[in-house]
């Protein structure tokens, strides 16, 4: 990446980051409360729905962010015909898999009020597919400050919502309400965002939806073979182990999103970036991988070192004493999470590649792999199996993507940061380690000043980075 490119970037993802933390503390602060509001089997009951309509969301999606945002980068000129038919298309693939959802629902041992709550999360769904065809511009056009305010305007107004239901006591399903309340905030504000940059409007032209598809879906399937990889241990969970179980596991892997996000801002700022490098050429290309893997190596370190040593309190705070059982699957599952960051980059350069199919098969052997160990070891092992076997398929996920880098961009980035992050890592450790029974808001900014440091002491590649950005 040239410089000025370079600074854009960063000026992008830490205008995310800084939403992003706020986003993350409204959402610490509504799980805090639906928590102690509904306890572990109702909060396992609502996160479920959540859950089961998010294995279909990407069905609706069917890799069309992405594509979109890939070819509005290198074709700005087709912005308002691209984001006006995608608007149209998602909605009507958000009716199709809403149906089929529910449909399935039928055919599972959930409770009642479980399958009216897979309904009710429709609405959340379909609104968040709306913003996100929105948001597109904007991450195409490296302005993602723009939607950082509305999901922070809509993050605001659902912890409102959610904070006024558990005050009013209205019960299980309002609480799918104020989701959707949020969700819509969010669209409304984006719309209103989106305005000042390119005129959009609905529009329904089947040519252009066949295209669309006929890019979009090998992506898409790759995407959904990654979203059911994600929430397969989820799943099996619910099908063979109670509420409390699915609710405790929930807890642990909502802490686990929660810190991702910090993290895959700078990739999908990056991202119309590298699909731009990667078609001029592999010596920009692998520059611009190696450095978002020097990035994601330093991000994802700390992540792990330490939840392992924070989880506990984290799960204090956030769930309350009735959650104490989320303490050992977060631990394992934030190790998971830094494993997964590290690959979202390989993903990311083969789809900018457009080597979708690639991508495609490697998801699928990590789901074979997943699904099959959580099934074998979710029903009597538990939640701390499932949450192991996530770790053990990021690992093949890895491993994986070395030969797809190598066959098809030539390349795979070197060590880079890692040494100087596990320094760094383990410096924070020594640190935090007689602390890790102090309040969160003493040992976390703590841990991140001690690592920085460390990191940018023992790390040339940092320190250059930082000059970079002061130039």
């Amino acid at each position: 990446m040239s410089d000025a490119v370079s600074r854009r970037v960063a000026s992008n993802t830490a205008v995310q980051i800084v939403g992003k933390v706020a986003v993350l503390l409204m959402a610490a602060a509504s799980i805090a409360v639906l928590t102690r509001y509904l306890g572990p089997g109702d909060y396992g009951r609502f996160t479920l729905a959540l859950m089961y309509v998010q294995l279909f969301a990407v069905l609706a999606d069917a890799g069309l962010f992405m594509t979109v945002v890939r070819d509005i980068s290198k074709r700005p000129e087709r912005t308002e015909e691209l984001v006006g038919n995608t608007l149209v298309l998602r909605g009507v693939l958000w009716f199709a898999v809403i149906t089929l959802a529910g449909l399935v629902s039928l055919a599972l041992p959930y409770s009642q009020d479980v399958r009216v709550a897979i309904l009710l999360a429709g609405g959340p769904l379909l609104f968040g597919l709306l913003n996100t065809s929105l948001v597109a511009v904007f991450q195409a056009r490296l302005r993602m400050s723009r939607a950082v305010i509305s999901e922070v305007v809509g993050r605001a107004a659902g912890l409102a919502l959610t904070i006024a239901v558990a005050a009013l006591d209205l019960g299980f399903f309002a609480v799918m309400g104020a989701a959707a309340g949020g969700a819509l905030v969010s669209l409304v504000v984006t719309w209103l965002l989106v305005r000042g940059l390119v005129p959009i409007r609905p529009l329904a032209e089947p040519a252009v939806w066949g295209r669309l598809l006929r890019a979009s879906i090998p992506l898409g399937l790759a995407l959904a073979i990654n979203e059911l990889y994600f929430r397969a241990d989820t799943l099996i969970i619910s099908l063979s182990r109670s509420y409390e179980d699915v609710g405790l596991y929930t807890l642990a892997f909502r802490m686990l999103e929660f810190t991702l996000p910090l993290g895959t801002v700078f990739l999908t700022t990056v991202f119309p970036v590298m699909s731009r490098d990667v078609a001029e050429g592999k010596r920009r290309a692998a520059a611009t991988i190696q450095g978002a893997w020097d990035v994601m190596v330093a991000f994802a370190i700390p992540l792990a070192a330490g939840g392992a040593l924070l989880a506990p309190e984290i799960v204090a705070v956030i769930g309350g004493a009735d959650f104490d059982g989320s303490v050992t699957p977060l631990r394992i599952l934030l190790a998971a999470g830094a494993l997964g960051l590290v690959n979202g980059i390989f993903g990311l350069a083969l789809i900018a590649r457009e080597r979708q199919v690639a991508a495609l098969w490697l998801n699928v052997t990590a789901l074979v792999f997943n699904v099959g160990l959580n099934l074998a070891l979710v029903p009597a092992y538990g939640i701390v199996a499932a949450a192991i076997v996530t770790v053990a398929s990021e690992i093949l996920i890895l491993a994986g993507s070395y030969p797809l880098m190598r066959r098809y961009l030539g390349f795979f980035p070197s060590p880079g940061t890692l040494g100087a992050a596990l320094v760094a890592a383990a410096a924070m450790a020594a640190v935090l380690f007689p602390l890790r029974d102090a309040p969160l808001a003493v040992t976390l900014p703590l841990g991140a000043v001690v690592y920085g440091a460390v990191l940018y002491a023992v790390s040339p590649r940092t320190r250059a980075a930082v000059a970079g950005l002061r130039a």
